[in-house]
């Protein structure tokens, strides 16, 4: 989605965009409540700098990496910043769906036990099929990063559940495609 759609204002594109937001904004930070505070704070910050999209560049993509980097400043105000986050299953779970999709709790735990940088890049690749240039163009790394993250994913998911890949490759070909597209 672009920016030139919208001939004046950006704000159109985000109200289009609110549910994608409000998930990536409720996985980054690990509960509704905080998410959807957090999702506040930073769309009124990116409507009143607006100035600041570059046309050209997809409005989703944009819109991610100003919530990641929000949600960054927030985090560097803390004293503790990672013990700000308290991740429960159970409540983790129900982000991940629509109402009456289930997820199965071990899965719902694995995910929300990673890093939040890890968690960002499965949304981004897998929920929202960015494909790796984009998803470093969000979390402000280069594609390759994306790529390593998902074999870091994948070797942590193996550990986890005492996968072995030449037992079952095919978990392993569900979670890490074996040709990435890093372009």
């Amino acid at each position: 989605m672009q920016a030139e759609e919208f001939q004046h204002s950006i704000r159109p594109g985000l109200v289009i965009m609110l549910p994608r937001l409000m998930r990536f904004a409720d996985l980054l930070v690990g509960a509704r409540e905080e998410g959807t505070a957090l999702l506040r704070r930073a769309l009124q910050r990116m409507l009143a700098e607006e100035y600041r999209y570059q046309r050209g560049v997809t409005l989703d993509v944009w819109a991610f990496g100003e919530i990641y980097r929000h949600w960054l400043g927030e985090l560097r105000e803390h004293v503790n910043p990672m013990g700000q986050v308290n991740i429960e299953d159970e409540s983790f779970a129900r982000l991940f769906g629509e109402e009456g999709d289930e997820i199965d709790t071990m899965t719902a735990s694995f995910i929300g036990n990673l890093p939040p940088q890890q968690r960002l890049t499965l949304l981004l690749v897998y929920g929202e099929r960015l494909d790796h240039t984009d998803a470093g163009r969000v979390l402000d790394v280069p594609a390759e990063t994306i790529a390593v993250r998902l074999v870091r994913i994948t070797a942590a998911f193996a550990d986890q559940f005492g996968q072995d890949e030449d037992e079952n490759p095919d978990a392993f070909e569900a979670l890490y495609p074996e040709e990435p597209t890093l372009s």
